[in-house]
């Protein structure tokens, strides 16, 4: 376990407090409106293992975030959730970068992790974010949402 102290902080800082801070600072709001969803965008590897040991832990920490603020906030009729998306592939994104930089190491990677031999888009995982803030997933939360074309392991 040779990861410095302040990488461990650099992760929590920008990653776990974040979303600490964001929803407490929103819950007051959708309180006096009667309402609200409160969503994490946290990976696959917060429920299992893959990316840097930081990455791992503090979206593991979202993902469990989540649902212990859905158990308090329910009352409030505020839902909770995260998604965990899998590898997606945007431009400027880590795996684009990679891609960019290594093209044939990339495509191996696709086809030897990715079922649908692809990366998943913004757009896939934008459109789970809609369906889960929108009324008709009224009964979902304090769960999180994988949106990774079958690249986890997890059941």
């Amino acid at each position: 376990m040779d990861t410095a102290d302040a990488e461990w902080q650099t992760a929590i800082d920008q990653t776990l407090f974040p979303a600490i801070r964001a929803s407490r600072a929103a819950a007051p709001h959708m309180q006096r409106q009667g309402g609200g969803v409160i969503i994490f965008i946290a990976s696959i590897f917060g429920r299992e293992a893959g990316g840097r040991m930081t990455y791992n832990a503090v979206k593991a920490a979202e993902i469990s975030l989540a649902k212990s603020l859905a158990q308090q906030l329910a009352p409030r009729n505020i839902r909770v959730l995260s998604v965990s998306p899998g590898s997606i592939l945007f431009p400027g994104g880590s795996w684009w970068k990679r891609q960019q930089e290594n093209p044939a190491a990339i495509a191996d990677f696709v086809a030897r992790e990715l079922p649908f031999g692809r990366f998943g888009t913004a757009q896939e995982v934008g459109d789970v974010v809609a369906f889960l803030a929108s009324p008709r997933a009224s009964w979902i939360s304090g769960t999180s949402v994988v949106v990774d074309g079958c690249q986890s392991r997890m059941f």
